[in-house]
């Protein structure tokens, strides 16, 4: 086998054993530390499965060992494919990777897509930190998987703007720093010169001797080469040596591919002679530099004009609401670790929603074991929303979404102190006449009449949340976190947002953000994010009153950044180079509005 830099996994009897879509699973811990092993030797892990992704990342998730995968696939298309666009977007070649799958159809597809991937069963699993081609190479620092996250991050957000490929070059801010010194950088070096294909043009191959001989030579014009973006530092990803007029070596990492790096610093040097061999990803130009590219001369990363901010502490931020604020981590400032417990799609197939402060009280294992299996038989929730990580000491900021307060109905489950949230609280589940709607508009969730029957038998409907109870507990759930660390509380949109239900929501909305600020208003270490400063107009949300804009959740993140940086002392100087980000926000603000406005002209055509 050839050197593996990269190991994807199937997840269906090949991670774990049972199939999560249909039955417990059982969590293999053998290969739980085989992903990490591999990490250790700077060998990367993915995922390809055909599994919905929510669950597949929650049940990695409450194993701790989903942010150990880059760029995984969990979809429902044919896995040749998926693997296809997981090995481009990761920048690797097939030869490097070895897929890992219990379906033979599957392997054989994978090969049809990806010629020269390498293949394996399960069994392999026993002995593949054994082989050669899985020794890689000391990273205990786990630097390797840091520097793919970061790729992963850039890729996002590469394809969820609207701007050309030059422009989000330009605004990503790339520095080059050429280290002339390159000695303390031998081990490095030699990897790239001889694991280096896809952008080495001279592909000549040293020994650990026949390089040091060449570091040494002071008739060698030579340089390690690292780079930089707002993203973060991609390390020494790239090395050159020239003899008189003509390179001898010129190579680059995969990871910084598609960057202009290689054409930078060719014409930085002035174009020298070179005899490329064999295919590379990039041609050499001789016209124009990119401009994009600025060379760092300070060792330090930056905008050309002055440092980014450099946290004092690395800040870790737990969210608890909607699926929507995980659009708020796009804007958060880069050094957060960010950890979020939002909706997600259960076992069942049903949407769990719980982040009400009533399933928030009723979290944990006594709940579990009282209440467990009434809570095996509720359609639209499973054990995994009675657990959570919301109040772990491990995080320093808390941010908490009262949205699901203010929307969901209650149900109290006989005459026990169980209660639970569920759809609007201005219909009844447990009315007959109310069945249709429901099971209507929870066709793909699967919510039957059978279920709705032993619900409406079960439980009772107590409407919305009394602000008797809302105060207790939003009192409750600040006295959880403790008072050195920092809570901050969205409230809710008052815009008079027409569309039914919502009608009048924005009235209720306007009750409860009241009731919320009076709640909070002596504590020191909570802070209300009000959403109303940055809604004025139904525009600014999105299919109903608890979705916003993108523009609208960029400055909700600009909100809880200088809340963080207030208390946490993030340097100064930092929102200013957030412009750019706005302007990319307004382009897709600016391309709705045209798509709504060709939208009503082609009904006006329609129409005569």
């Amino acid at each position: 086998m050839k050197q593996i830099k990269l190991v994807i996994w199937d997840l269906d009897e090949t991670f774990w054993k049972g199939t999560l879509s249909e039955e417990p699973i059982v969590y293999l811990k053998e290969n739980h530390d085989r992903v990490i092993s591999l990490t250790r030797r700077g060998i990367v892990n993915s995922i390809v499965s055909k599994n919905n992704f929510d669950t597949a990342r929650a049940c990695l998730e409450k194993h701790g060992i989903w942010q150990y995968f880059v760029f995984p696939k969990i979809d429902w298309q044919p896995k040749g494919h998926l693997i296809s666009v997981l090995i481009e977007e990761i920048q690797l070649r097939a030869e490097n990777v070895l897929f890992i799958d219990d379906n033979h159809l599957n392997l054989e597809e994978a090969k049809f897509y990806n010629p020269g991937i390498q293949t394996a069963g399960p069994e392999i699993l026993e002995n593949i930190l054994e082989l050669e081609s899985c020794r890689g190479r000391d990273d205990s620092k786990f630097l390797r998987l840091s520097q793919y996250k970061l790729l992963e991050k850039k890729l996002h957000d590469q394809k969820t703007t609207i701007c050309s490929n030059e422009e989000f070059l330009r605004n990503s801010n790339i520095s080059v720093e050429i280290i002339r010194e390159c000695r303390p950088e031998h081990e490095r070096i030699l990897e790239l010169i001889n694991r280096t294909n896809q952008l080495n043009y001279t592909k000549h191959r040293l020994t650990s001797e026949e390089l040091a001989q060449l570091l040494d030579n002071p008739s060698i014009e030579k340089g390690c080469i690292r780079v930089f973006d707002k993203y973060g530092d991609y390390g020494i990803c790239g090395f050159y040596a020239k003899k008189d007029t003509h390179l001898w070596h010129f190579l680059f990492s995969c990871r910084i591919l598609n960057m202009g790096i290689e054409n930078w610093l060719y014409h930085k040097i002035g174009c020298p002679a070179i005899d490329i061999i064999g295919e590379v990803a990039a041609d050499l130009t001789s016209g124009n530099a990119p401009d994009w590219i600025h060379e760092d001369r300070t060792h330090k990363i930056t905008d050309g004009t002055e440092e980014p901010p450099v946290m004092k502490k690395q800040v870790k931020i737990i969210v608890k609401g909607g699926c929507d604020l995980l659009q708020v981590k796009n804007y958060l400032t880069r050094g957060f670790l960010f950890d979020a417990e939002t909706n997600y799609v259960s076992a069942k197939g049903t949407m769990v929603n719980n982040s009400h402060t009533e399933i928030l009280m009723r979290s944990g294992s006594d709940t579990l074991s009282t209440y467990g299996e009434v809570i095996d038989k509720i359609q639209f929730f499973d054990r995994d929303a009675f657990r959570t990580r919301f109040f772990s000491d491990q995080h320093d900021v808390y941010i908490y979404s009262t949205l699901e307060d203010y929307t969901r109905g209650l149900y109290r489950y006989k005459n026990t102190d169980f209660i639970i949230s569920f759809d609007d609280f201005l219909v009844d589940a447990t009315r007959q006449e109310n069945w249709a709607m429901h099971m209507k508009a929870n066709k793909k969730h699967c919510l039957d009449a059978q279920f709705l029957e032993w619900f409406s038998t079960n439980f009772t409907f107590l409407g919305a949340i009394s602000d008797d109870s809302f105060r207790k507990n939003i009192i409750w759930l600040c006295n959880q976190i403790d008072s050195h660390k920092l809570l901050i509380i969205l409230n809710g949109s008052e815009v008079q947002y027409t569309p039914k239900p919502e009608n009048q929501r924005w009235l209720h909305h306007k009750k409860m953000n009241s009731l919320l600020e009076d709640t909070v208003r002596e504590r020191d270490n909570v802070v209300i994010c009000d959403v109303r400063k940055f809604l004025s107009q139904a525009e600014d949300h999105r299919n109903n009153i608890r979705h916003y804009s993108r523009i609208v959740y960029f400055q909700i993140a600009q909100k809880i950044n200088a809340v963080i940086e207030d208390r946490y002392h993030v340097s100064a100087g930092f929102w200013e180079k957030q412009w750019n980000l706005l302007k990319i926000t307004k382009k897709v603000t600016s391309h709705l509005i045209k798509k709504k406005v060709r939208h009503t002209i082609r009904k006006m055509i329609a129409a005569g």
